[in-house]
């Protein structure tokens, strides 16, 4: 027994001192510092740019698509590598629906980089993150009618979250191939780089585990993403253990949800576990879950088929919107 102790002890001391030897530099190299400015994807429109104060008095930027007479809002939370440029095309087609849609880029992601004196890919904690939601939507509410979260891929897994952190502050919930259940994942060594190395060196850097083609397979779309100055590939340990942690919170708290969810999957989607997702919100006891899958489709619907999720979108919302 005693030996078998000294051998696991050794062990775990083994691993903190190969994992220590990471902290002289980036686990991962850090993400090019590149000029900062708003990327569409191709075929969509630059929107107006903004800024905003958020939770811990930061400047944010935001992107927003709007018109003089809407009185529904979108407020949009993009995926783990991307930012508002890849909803562009989705966005300027919500707006001529009558819809105002604000793109938040995460801090960290898109507009809101060194830049802003944030680092690429880090978040310190992810209430920080909600928090950031929160404060961007409360003057919302005093012009807006009605406020619904749109969440694609990871945005998927914060607007749930925000959801059940602030029922009050929303009226819906349209998670489009939402990051809830994974079917990728980083490597087991990057797990126990997360896990060991957040609480001493967050900083430290690790891949993404997605690769362009399970986004899209259209050419333009994948040559758009592969050339993308603004796309995130790597993130540090600490905003991976507060995804982690995000997904926790979301388990325990599923079942207080009070909100209609409209939700989209891919069919050919090799980045979310759809089973599982659907498992999940099963869970979330609320007015009410819609299901679309679009069976031909990857998971970026938004570039490979904008309009036809747009159309399903402003029935979704024009129905709840009639129904108050």
């Amino acid at each position: 027994m005693m030996h078998l102790r000294r051998s696991r002890l050794m062990g775990v001391t083994l691993l903190v001192v190969l994992l220590a030897g990471y902290v002289g530099a980036p686990v991962f190299p850090l993400e090019e510092q590149v000029e900062v400015a708003q990327h569409p994807a191709p075929g969509g429109m630059p929107g107006e740019l903004g800024q905003y104060i958020g939770s811990d008095g930061a400047s944010l930027a935001y992107v927003s698509y709007t018109q003089t007479s809407a009185d529904t809002a979108l407020l949009y939370l993009h995926g783990i590598e991307s930012h508002a440029g890849w909803f562009a095309l989705a966005a300027n087609a919500l707006r001529n629906q009558g819809f105002d849609v604000y793109c938040l880029d995460r801090r960290g992601s898109g507009l809101n980089r060194e830049n802003r004196g944030l680092l690429s890919g880090h978040a310190d904690d992810y209430i920080t993150l909600l928090a950031d939601i929160h404060a961007f939507i409360m003057p919302l509410r005093e012009r807006y009618d009605q406020v619904f979260l749109v969440g694609l891929s990871w945005g998927g897994k914060l607007a749930m979250a925000y959801g059940l952190a602030y029922p009050e502050d929303i009226d819906g919930l349209v998670l489009i191939t939402p990051g809830l259940r994974a079917e990728v994942d980083v490597s087991f060594l990057n797990k126990l780089k997360i896990v060991f190395l957040s609480p001493i060196y967050p900083t430290a850097r690790v891949p993404t585990p997605i690769q362009p083609e399970m986004f899209t397979t259209t050419p333009v779309y994948l040559d758009y993403i592969r050339q993308d100055p603004l796309r995130l590939t790597s993130a540090t340990v600490r905003f991976f253990w507060q995804t982690h942690r995000l997904g926790k919170y979301i388990e325990r708290h599923i079942g207080g949800n009070r909100h209609p969810i409209q939700l989209f999957l891919a069919g050919r989607d090799t980045i979310i576990d759809n089973d599982g997702v659907l498992q999940l919100l099963k869970r979330a006891y609320g007015p009410g879950l819609d299901v679309l899958t679009y069976e031909d489709q990857t998971h970026s619907i938004q570039l490979d088929a904008p309009q036809r999720l747009v159309d399903d979108m402003t029935d979704w919302l024009r129905h709840h919107s009639e129904s108050r």
